[in-house]
């Protein structure tokens, strides 16, 4: 979706929200929490394993972004995207971000049952639309941040390391604690 000239960028990172959605359903349909709470494992390691999967998805979704970013630039007629931020270490530290809090969400709704992830999903698409919306508008709206968060000015490169660097704490950060969240809750689950 980056190789598209004029396109909200945010939608390819949002597709990996496609991929969990159908990773979680192969694992309902499949029985892979009851069949893996039979193993000799702890319940910590088959939560932990889950949050892997999804850290896994949105990472080689965001590196293959990064990688189709500067091709982007020089395919899109205009030198820079109209609709919504530049393919930039800014839209990059925000989609980490919004994918941190899609995690946050989702994983410790998830494991509060262990199969139930319907709602979960619609809930972590919602908070990731929200916050990516929280992250655009004031970049849209607010000339001084358009200048120095959107595009490719590099006299403002610092300003665009400084978002992605915070959004990769973020994410870090929010990961870390939805899997610590949801390994409390499936302890307590009954399967």
């Amino acid at each position: 979706m980056i190789l598209i000239p004029n396109y909200p960028y945010i939608v390819g990172t949002g597709y990996t929200i496609m991929h969990i959605m159908l990773y979680l359903q192969f694992s309902n349909e499949n029985r892979s929490q009851e069949f893996s709470a039979t193993l000799p494992i702890r319940r910590r390691d088959i939560v932990s394993s889950t949050t892997a999967v999804f850290v896994i998805c949105q990472i080689i979704n965001v590196a293959i972004s990064a990688v189709c970013a500067y091709p982007s630039r020089l395919i899109n007629p205009n030198g820079s995207n109209f609709v919504g931020l530049d393919a930039n270490l800014t839209f990059f530290g925000a989609a980490l971000a919004c994918l941190g809090i899609f995690n946050v969400v989702v994983i410790p709704r998830y494991f509060k049952t262990g199969y139930k992830y319907g709602v979960t999903l619609i809930l972590g698409l919602v908070s990731f639309v929200a916050f990516y919306l929280i992250c655009e508008v004031p970049i849209q709206v607010i000339p001084v941040l358009a200048k120095s968060l959107d595009g490719y000015d590099t006299s403002y490169l610092w300003a665009r390391l400084t978002v992605l660097l915070a959004g990769i704490i973020i994410y870090c950060v929010t990961t870390f604690l939805a899997n610590r969240i949801a390994i409390k809750k499936f302890e307590r689950v009954n399967l």
